[in-house]
């Protein structure tokens, strides 16, 4: 088995920068267009497609992509610390993923299987004794949608620019393209753990 070299695509640079930059761009509004449809059309694509057509696309998007709000971004944290404290807390076996090009391997705490199931039952057992009303989450779902998709996208910027300035091991740097640079740190982005520490 041959190594293959970081720099190496599959495809050809018009292919991949093409795909690259479709899913940066494409899959936020794709993901409010959804939302748009099963909450503000009645799950009609016929009325979303009327309504897009009858506006116009930059119109469309800019009257309903629903704004960030508070509430979000209250849920979201509060969710991603419970997370948070189940990755640290939970027992796990500890796991070692594949060696990476420059030597690195990454070390996780398999227990996510254990996290699903705690947060379940927690959100179940909230639900159950009135601490916490299900429909909250529902109420806002677009607002924590956009605020996801902001949220990451300033989150991956700083994650870029972390890469650059202060790297956390050897896997870091710059192919020389700013796009595959930024395509690649969204990708590594659920590895979270491993990034900052």
């Amino acid at each position: 088995m041959g190594e293959t070299k970081k720099s190496e695509i599959v495809h050809s640079p018009l292919v991949t920068y093409a795909s690259m930059i479709s899913l940066l761009t494409l899959c936020p509004p794709f993901v409010i267009l959804l939302w748009y449809t099963m909450t503000l059309a009645d799950g009609s694509i016929l009325q979303t497609f009327n309504n897009l057509n009858q506006t116009g696309v930059k119109t469309f998007f800019l009257h309903s992509w629903p704004k960030p709000s508070a509430t979000a971004y209250k849920i979201i944290a509060v969710y991603a610390a419970f997370e948070a404290a189940l990755q640290l807390l939970l027992p796990g076996k500890t796991v070692h993923g594949p060696v990476s090009p420059a030597g690195n391997v990454p070390v996780y705490k398999a227990n996510g299987v254990a996290a699903y199931l705690v947060t379940l039952i927690t959100y179940l057992g909230l639900w159950w004794f009135g601490i916490f009303n299900p429909t909250i989450v529902y109420d806002h779902v677009g607002e924590i949608f956009s605020a996801l998709i902001f949220g990451s996208l300033v989150f991956c910027v700083l994650l870029y620019i972390k890469g650059h300035l202060a790297p956390s091991s050897t896997d870091s740097g710059s192919s020389g393209n700013i796009i595959i640079d930024f395509y690649w740190g969204m990708e590594l982005y659920p590895r979270i753990g491993n990034i900052l520490t």
